[in-house]
């Protein structure tokens, strides 16, 4: 197979800003299969400590040699409760619902195997054995739990290099999420476009950010070895079908390179995504996103109990706010301004004062101060003059959304949720952003978790739909749990 040089002007650029030079081949790294064998390892060894803590905590019993042999035992139990599976997708995973399947797997073994053959327990009594094989069963999941959790310290967590093939277009945008700001998964260290793109498509003149090689069946394999790429990512198009991927997953396999083949999805949760077949194709089902039901009715009660615990508890705090807002600046203390919540109806929503009475009429003559990036729909100055010295200290430490609490008691918004947005907002969305208004507003979200107002419009719209679509109880106890370092941190609130 011959490599050529590619894109014409693009490839030699490329390649002197990656620091890599024509005839020069990078070894590729240890794959992430290597790392199921540690994996194994700190298992085996969680099972040794488990083994030791039952030694300790049951004194003056002796320890059967049966017990040995379950402590071989345990990799067995944890690779028949699926502990081992997909470990060459993401080998850090700590998979706890599996390592405890793991434990009542080995305790359920060891009792059928006592039952049948009683000689093995070394003249332990049946109470002891069962207090000792229960003991075993819980340290050995929980010192599993946590050997999986240090596996980072042994083998830091690297992304993988990955060479991206397919249409120009598609190939950007999945450079664009690789640097997205967020811990990557992949590293794209190279780019092949098919022969086909200089058929359907015009190259832009933007500048690549890595090599680029035009030629996907001649240069595949060779990009692959000279970038030391752990795996390929494909976005399917005219040139690139069935039978090419069939074949460049033999080839890559053969060559121990995973390949990947993208969708052209974006902000799925993983729970969402399943597999489905057509004849003998394989179709990627997308589930359908939980916005009603059960879940959200119990959302509901579970944020009325909340808030008025957290009304009752905060009630000393809020009165001291109160009267240093209306100490610092004249004008009520509390601002009540009109929002769009959940289905499109309106509603008032209560905030602490941050700024001075005049503040929306003034407005128009900061207008061209506004950095905001959404083209007029959000308004946002760091240094806005009409904010108070309180309402500065309020905004820095989010303190001005506690009365929203309100807001939640009455069933008007969710403790967690899409931003509360204005109605002129509203007017200028588009058909796909009136799918945020679904489901009700929330005090806190991941637009507030991920920068606030050093996000741009996009970025929070995108945000926002991902909650949307994606919300789970775990999501929402993440989001809570990140609004505290956020709150603390006070980045983006302005």
């Amino acid at each position: 197979m011959t490599l050529t040089t590619g894109l014409g002007p693009w490839a030699p650029a490329a390649d002197a800003a990656s620091g890599v030079h024509h005839g020069v081949v990078v070894p590729r790294r240890a794959t992430r299969r290597g790392l199921g064998w540690l994996v194994v390892a700190l298992d085996t060894l969680a099972a040794a400590a488990a083994l030791l803590t039952t030694a300790i905590l049951t004194p003056g019993v002796g320890l059967p040699l049966f017990f040995v042999v379950v402590l071989a035992a345990w990799p067995v139990a944890v690779a028949v409760a699926g502990g081992y599976s997909r470990m060459s997708e993401d080998p850090y995973a700590i998979r706890v619902r599996s390592l405890v399947t793991a434990g009542a797997v080995i305790a359920t073994a060891a009792w059928a195997t006592l039952t049948v053959a009683p000689h093995v327990a070394d003249g332990q009594t049946p109470r002891e054995l069962a207090v000792m094989t229960l003991l075993f069963a819980g340290a050995a999941s929980l010192t599993s739990v946590g050997a999986r959790a240090l596996l980072p310290l042994v083998s830091p967590r690297r992304p993988q290099t990955v060479v991206l093939v397919g249409p120009e277009p598609e190939v950007r945008a999945l450079l664009e999420e690789a640097n997205r700001p967020r811990r990557p998964d992949f590293a794209p260290v190279a780019v092949c476009l098919p022969d086909v793109e200089w058929d359907e498509f015009s190259p832009t003149d933007e500048p690549w950010p890595v090599a680029v090689w035009h030629g996907v069946e001649n240069n595949l394999l060779n990009v692959v070895d000279r970038y030391g790429a752990d795996a390929v990512v494909v976005v399917p198009c005219a040139g690139i079908g069935h039978q090419e991927l069939r074949r460049w997953a033999a080839w890559l396999q053969d060559h121990r390179v995973e390949l990947l083949v993208s969708p052209r999805l974006r902000d799925v949760a993983d729970g969402r995504l399943g597999t489905a077949r057509l004849g003998g194709a394989r179709l990627v089902r997308v589930r359908p996103a939980r916005l009603g039901g059960p879940g959200q009715a119990l959302k509901g009660l579970v944020d009325r109990g909340a808030a008025a615990l957290l009304l009752l508890l905060l009630a000393p705090a809020l009165g001291l706010v109160t009267l240093m807002i209306r100490a610092d600046s004249p004008g009520p203390a509390w601002f009540r301004q009109t929002r769009i919540g959940r289905n499109g109806r309106p509603f008032v929503v209560h905030k602490f004062r941050t700024m001075s009475v005049d503040a929306h009429d003034v407005r128009h003559h900061l207008s061209e101060e506004n950095e905001s990036d959404s083209e007029g729909v959000l308004f946002k100055i760091k240094r806005d003059p009409r904010i108070t010295r309180v309402g500065a200290l309020l905004r820095k430490y989010s303190l001005d959304e506690l009365p929203q609490l309100v807001n939640v008691l009455k069933g008007e918004m969710s403790l967690v949720g899409p931003r509360p947005a204005l109605p002129d907002e509203v007017r200028a969305y588009s058909p796909d952003l009136c799918r945020r208004l679904v489901v009700k507003p929330g005090m806190t979200g991941l637009w507030q978790v991920s920068g606030r107002s050093d996000l741009s419009w996009e970025e929070t719209v995108r945000m926002d739909l991902q909650y949307v679509d994606n919300w789970s109880w775990s999501l929402d106890l993440s989001i809570a749990a990140r609004t505290v370092s956020a709150v603390v941190a006070h980045k983006g609130a302005y």
